[in-house]
C-alpha cells in the first residue's frame, strides 16, 4: 500500500486509514477529440478531524468566514506535530516546537492551490474543491473532495476576462499617419502591424489618372485626394505576443517550440471589436488641461500649480488665448467648476499665431475656471499657448495673464486593450488549441507546454510494461467512429465570404467528411471567422494586381450605393512581413491632411496563406485546401493536413483498436507516469488514451489505442 498526501495550501490533510484514492489521468481522448483534457480524481472523503477542520476553515459552519491556522516552526498546522491518523490516536508531540497563528487564506467557494506525494514523493499539482461536508448529527464526520490537475487551475485563474482585460499597453502608439504608414510598411518587431483591412469601404483599383474616387486606392502623384485614408486602418496583433501578454497578466508561461516556428509565428488577430472605423469622430477624442507655466500680467487670480482661475467678482468677460503653430485643426474648450462650459473650433495655422476670443462669458464669483485642447480628428499634434488672459468685459481690467514658455504636446493613443476583439480570454486560448490540435501540459504550477498533439507524441520515450500490465484478462474493443467529422469557423455575413457560403454551401475555410459508419456527427468548432481576402483587378487594364485586401463589409447596400461595416466574430489571419512588393501596383496612402499621398509599394502580407511567393511554400489556416485569394490555387498544407489528418486517418484505420488492460504499477512507475510516453507490450507500441490509477494500491486500468 502507498502513502498518500494530499497539500492544501500547503497544509497536509488527514487521510481515511482505509479511503483509496484514484485519479484519472488525460490529455486528448478519442471519446471527445475536440476537447484538452485534465488529471482529476473521483470525489474521495477525508475525516472531519481537528487538523481538516482548521485548513478547511470549519466549511460545515457557514458563520465561521475567518479563521487562524496555528503552525510550528517550518509552517505545518500545529495538528502535524500530531501523529494522527484517525482511526489511530498515536500522540507525540514535538518537543521544542514552538508555535504561531497566521490568517487562514481557504475560501470555499474558490478551488485551493493543491499537491499529491505519493510516499512522499512529488506526483500532481492542482487544485481541491470541497464538495460537500458529512455530518453525524451536529458534528462534522467527513469531507468529499474533488482534485484537478494545473489545466483547470488555468481555466480558473483566466474566470470569465476578456481579451480586453488583458494589459497591451506595450502596443499602444500615437495615432498619426506616420506611426500607421510606418506599421503598415516596415516590420517593427513589435508584432503589431496594420494590414490591408478596410473596416468600411469597397476599395478598388484603377490605375485610370481620371478615377478619382474616394475608394480607389491606386497611386497616381502625391497630390491626389483619393487612396486608403490612414484612419480607415486597424492594427493587427502577433498571437504569439497576445499568448506573452496573457501570461503576463495572470502569472504564468507558454512554452513550446511551435509557438515560435513558422506558420504559428505569422498567426495574427485582427483587432476589430466595433464595427466601423477605429475612432468614429470628435466626441471620442479626450481633452487635455492646457498647462500654463508664467504669469505675464499684472493679475494674480490664475493658479499655476492647478491651471485653474478662480472668479473673484461676477460679471462678464472676455477670454482672449493667442495660439502658436498648430498644424491641424482644434478645439479650445471652457470648464467651469469640471463642467463643460463653452468651446471654439480653431482651423489649422502651422506658421502663425491666431488670437480666439471667448466674449462676455459669465462667471459668478468663486467659479473655477480650466482651458483644455483637443483636435477635432484622431490625431496628435503640438501648440504653444503665447497668451491667455482674462479681461473684464466692461471696464477691460486684466484679471490674469499668462502663457506657455515652450511648446506642449497632444498625444493621441492607440490602447491596444480598448480595441481588442469580444472573446473571453479561455475561448480565446481554447479555439487556438482546436485549431491546432494542441495539448496543454504543464510542466510546473506555472508552466504550460503547448504543442500540436503528434509533435508532443512524438518526442516521448518509449516505455517497456511487459512486466506490469496483467495479461490473463483484458479487452479489445473498438474505437468510437463517427459517422461525419466537421471543421468548422464561424458563419460570417461578410461579403465574400456569405456569397462563398451560398455558393458552395460550406463555409470558407471548412472542411467535412462523411463516413460510411453508424456512428454520431461530430463538430470541431472555433470562435473565430475564417476571412476571406481579395486580390483586386486594375480595372483600367483588367488584370490582376499583387493587391490583397479583406473588406469588412456586408453586401446589404444603402441608398447612396455603399455597402454596410461588418463585425462578426474575432477575426485570424497570417501576417508575414518579407518584402511583399506592390512596385507594379503601387497604393496610395492619404495623408492626415487629405491632400497629398504617400506611394506604398512595400506592405505586410495578411491572409489565410502565409506566404505569397507561392502555394507549395505556405501554410493556410483554412482547414479544408480551399482555393487561396492570393494564389488562385489550393495551399496544401491545411490545418486539417498538417495537424489532423494522421490523427483522424489513424482513428478510422482498419487495424485501430482500443485495448482495456490492468496493471499494478511499482512507485518508480508511478510517480513517472507520462501520458506522453508510449507503452511497449508483447513488442507493440501503444499510446496511452486514459489511466484511472489508484494511488493507495498502485492498480491502474489503462485505455491503449495501438499504434498503426
Amino acid at each position: 500500500m502507498n502513502k498518500v498526501d494530499i497539500y492544501v495550501n500547503g497544509f497536509r490533510l488527514d487521510i481515511f486509514d482505509d479511503e483509496e484514492i484514484s485519479i484519472n489521468l488525460s490529455v486528448q481522448n478519442v471519446q471527445d477529440i475536440s476537447k484538452v483534457f485534465t488529471d482529476f480524481t473521483q470525489g474521495f472523503t477525508i475525516p472531519a478531524s481537528p487538523r481538516n477542520n482548521e485548513i478547511l476553515q470549519h466549511y460545515y459552519n457557514a458563520n465561521i468566514t475567518e479563521s487562524l491556522i496555528t503552525t510550528e516552526t517550518g509552517g505545518s498546522p500545529v495538528w502535524n506535530s500530531i501523529g494522527i491518523t484517525w482511526n489511530t490516536w498515536n500522540t507525540a508531540w514535538n518537543s521544542g516546537a514552538t508555535s504561531t497563528s497566521i490568517v487562514n487564506t481557504f475560501d470555499g467557494r474558490l478551488r485551493q492551490e493543491a499537491r499529491i506525494e505519493i510516499n512522499s514523493l512529488p506526483f500532481r499539482t492542482g487544485v481541491i474543491e470541497v464538495e460537500n461536508v458529512q455530518l453525524k448529527g451536529t458534528e462534522p464526520y467527513a469531507y468529499t473532495l474533488t482534485f484537478y490537475g494545473d489545466v483547470v487551475t488555468l481555466t480558473d485563474l483566466f474566470g470569465e476576462d476578456y481579451l480586453y482585460d488583458v494589459d497591451f499597453s506595450a502596443y499602444n502608439h500615437q495615432y498619426t499617419d506616420t506611426q500607421v504608414f510606418n506599421r503598415l510598411t516596415t516590420d517593427d518587431d513589435t508584432g503589431l502591424f496594420y494590414p490591408l483591412c478596410s473596416p468600411v469601404k469597397n476599395w478598388i483599383y484603377d490605375s485610370d489618372n481620371a478615377n478619382h474616387d474616394d475608394s480607389n486606392i491606386a497611386f497616381h502623384n502625391v497630390n491626389e485626394e483619393h487612396g486608403i485614408h490612414y484612419y480607415e486602418l486597424k492594427p493587427a496583433l502577433k498571437v504569439t505576443n497576445i499568448l506573452t501578454a496573457i501570461g503576463a497578466k495572470y502569472g504564468i508561461t507558454f512554452t513550446g517550440s511551435f509557438l515560435s516556428a513558422t506558420p504559428f509565428v505569422d498567426l495574427s488577430l485582427w483587432l476589430h471589436r466595433f464595427e466601423g472605423y477605429l475612432f468614429s469622430g470628435g466626441n471620442d477624442i479626450a481633452y487635455q488641461l492646457i498647462n500654463m507655466n508664467r504669469n505675464t500680467g499684472s493679475g494674480s487670480q490664475f493658479n499655476l500649480t492647478t491651471d485653474t482661475w478662480t472668479v473673484v467678482d461676477s460679471k462678464q468677460y472676455d477670454l482672449d488665448i493667442t495660439m502658436a503653430n498648430v498644424s491641424v485643426p482644434y478645439e479650445l474648450s471652457v470648464f467651469r467648476n469640471g463642467v463643460f462650459d463653452f468651446s471654439a473650433l480653431v482651423a489649422a495655422h502651422a506658421a502663425s499665431s491666431v488670437t480666439t476670443t471667448m466674449a462676455a462669458l459669465t462667471f459668478i464669483a468663486g467659479d473655477t475656471v480650466q482651458l483644455f485642447i483637443r483636435p477635432q480628428s484622431n490625431t496628435s499634434m503640438t501648440y504653444q499657448c503665447t497668451d491667455y488672459s482674462g479681461i473684464d468685459s466692461d471696464t477691460t481690467s486684466v484679471s490674469f495673464s499668462v502663457d506657455q514658455t515652450a511648446s506642449a504636446t497632444y498625444s493621441f493613443l492607440v490602447v491596444v486593450s480598448d480595441i481588442m476583439p469580444e472573446i473571453k480570454v479561455k475561448e480565446f486560448l481554447a479555439g487556438i488549441l482546436k485549431m491546432y490540435n494542441m495539448v496543454i501540459v504543464p510542466t510546473t504550477s506555472t508552466t504550460f507546454l503547448l504543442q500540436p498533439l503528434e509533435d508532443w507524441y512524438a518526442a516521448g520515450t518509449d516505455q517497456n510494461y511487459q512486466t506490469y500490465l496483467d495479461i490473463t484478462q483484458y479487452a479489445v474493443n473498438r474505437p468510437p467512429l463517427y459517422r461525419e467529422i466537421e471543421f468548422k469557423y464561424q458563419e460570417t455575413g461578410q461579403i465574400l465570404g456569405f456569397q462563398y457560403l451560398q455558393t458552395n454551401n460550406v463555409g470558407y475555410g471548412d472542411l467535412n467528411n462523411t463516413f460510411s459508419f453508424d456512428g454520431e456527427q461530430f463538430l470541431i468548432e472555433v470562435p473565430f471567422e475564417c476571412p476571406l481576402f481579395e486580390r483586386l483587378t486594375d480595372q483600367d487594364t483588367s488584370t490582376l494586381t499583387n493587391v490583397l485586401v479583406y473588406k469588412s463589409i456586408t453586401s446589404e447596400a444603402n441608398e447612396d450605393g455603399t455597402l454596410n461595416p461588418y463585425l462578426g466574430a474575432p477575426i485570424l489571419f497570417y501576417g508575414y512581413f518579407d518584402d511583399y512588393d506592390l512596385t507594379a501596383n503601387s497604393v496610395a496612402f492619404v495623408n492626415s491632411n487629405n491632400t497629398t499621398s504617400r506611394e506604398v509599394t512595400v506592405a505586410w502580407y495578411a491572409n489565410t496563406s502565409n506566404r505569397y511567393q507561392s502555394a507549395a511554400s505556405s501554410h493556410a489556416i483554412t482547414f479544408g485546401a480551399d482555393i487561396d485569394p492570393y494564389h488562385l490555387q489550393s495551399v496544401n498544407q491545411s490545418l486539417y493536413n498538417n495537424e489532423w489528418s494522421n490523427y483522424i486517418t489513424d482513428l478510422y484505420a482498419k487495424a485501430r483498436r482500443v485495448y482495456n488492460v490492468e496493471a499494478v504499477l511499482p512507485i518508480g512507475k508511478i510517480v513517472t507516469l507520462n501520458l506522453q510516453n508510449a507503452i511497449i507490450w508483447n513488442n507493440t507500441k501503444y499510446i496511452i488514451n486514459n489511466v484511472s490509477l489508484n494511488m493507495t494500491t498502485g492498480k491502474a486500468s489503462f485505455e491503449l489505442l495501438n499504434v498503426v
